[in-house]
């Protein structure tokens, strides 16, 4: 089975605060908002962020009874920088400092109002003495 699309979601009880979270650090545009379920995407991208409502009936208890979360979403981005710079200037605290890996990621982690994690990365060039040892092992 090949799935025709992909989504994730975040349970919250601030799916506005949340939304707006998104839409104005990831240039996400809001394609639906029913109050309690908004949904963004970018463009004509094949795949969906979705904001729900803790609690709502369409949610399993068992969901909305948990507070903390241990997901980690990954945005891919053309400029991590001009990202933590927009991050930090709207008062969101980055929960590490921008850094470059030596496997060819330039990235950052800072959570969204509801406390999900978020893996924001610039794809770099890999360092070529890394590079080499690691093909060294195949």
């Amino acid at each position: 089975m090949q799935p025709a699309a992909f989504g994730a979601t975040v349970v919250t009880a601030r799916t506005s605060e949340v939304a707006a979270f998104y839409a104005q650090y990831f240039d996400l545009e809001i394609v639906l908002d029913l109050g309690w379920f908004i949904t963004l995407r970018r463009g004509e991208a094949d795949w969906e962020l979705a904001i729900c409502e803790r609690g709502h009936a369409t949610v399993p208890a068992a969901v909305s009874a948990l507070t903390d979360s241990t997901n980690v979403f990954g945005f891919i981005v053309d400029d991590v920088d001009k990202v933590a710079a927009a991050v930090a200037e709207g008062g969101v605290p980055l929960e590490t400092s921008v850094v470059t890996e030596v496997f060819g990621q330039r990235h950052f982690f800072v959570r969204d109002p509801e406390g999900t994690w978020i893996d924001v990365i610039q794809l770099v060039a890999p360092d070529p003495d890394w590079l080499e040892s690691q093909q060294n092992l195949a």
